[in-house]
């Protein structure tokens, strides 16, 4: 089984893209919520009205953050067309279910910002990945009798889909009934160089980690 990478390659996917101009007006509190929204909410309405870009480029972008998760969780394993739709409603509804506030932006000296984000960490891996190994072991369990009783062993695709069917289950079930910490808050900075505005990329990672339980998605699969 293949690590489930950090899910910020959704807003890192963004980042390289939606720079803006650093001069005249820009509200660092509206970019940061329309970073947010359209990587985790799939709605693009304040991705719009900030002119970050258009309704169109935020949908290609929240779309290729999800592909790009879902391939890289599927690396080198041969699924269903079926699964791969239904792996990718699991991560979009994953996304959707984080609690965040982006709060106000501070002005810095040398015009960079610090914008407050208050959040619920969500707890939803651990679960996941332990109702997903005592599926994996229940399989494991059921080939073994089957092999021992005579029975055909599945090919590898077979089995590949129906691991990675156990592992798509197991984060739905845990995301039915994910547990969320107390709220706390993080500051994101988001810097000018060169006249163009774009987040801290080791904020934007760290606000990852606060947002879910990533420790325990690196080891998912596993």
């Amino acid at each position: 089984m293949k690590k489930l990478r950090k899910i910020s390659l959704l807003l890192v996917a963004m980042l390289a893209v939606t720079m803006l101009g650093g001069c005249g007006s820009f509200d660092a509190s509206g970019y940061i919520k329309a970073l947010l929204d359209n990587s985790y909410k799939n709605d693009s309405t304040a991705f719009v009205e900030q002119k970050v870009g258009t309704e169109e480029q935020a949908k290609e972008l929240y779309d290729q953050g999800i592909e790009t998760e879902l391939n890289s969780l599927i690396a080198g394993v041969n699924i269903s067309d079926d699964l791969k739709n239904e792996f990718t409603t699991v991560l979009q509804d994953v996304y959707k279910s984080v609690k965040y506030t982006v709060g106000e932006a501070t002005k810095q000296d040398d015009g960079s910002y610090k914008v407050e984000v208050k959040y619920q960490k969500m707890k939803v891996f651990a679960a996941a990945k332990e109702e997903f190994q005592t599926g994996q072991q229940a399989y494991t369990d059921e080939l073994s009798e089957l092999i021992q009783n005579g029975g055909e062993e599945p090919s590898e695709d077979e089995i590949n889909e129906k691991v990675y069917t156990i592992l798509k289950d197991s984060i739905e079930t845990a995301l039915q009934d994910a547990e969320y910490e107390d709220e706390a808050s993080i500051t994101v900075r988001v810097e000018l160089n060169d006249k163009v505005y774009s987040p801290n990329q080791e904020d934007v990672e760290a606000l990852e980690y606060a947002l879910f339980d990533l420790e325990e998605a690196s080891n998912l699969g596993q």
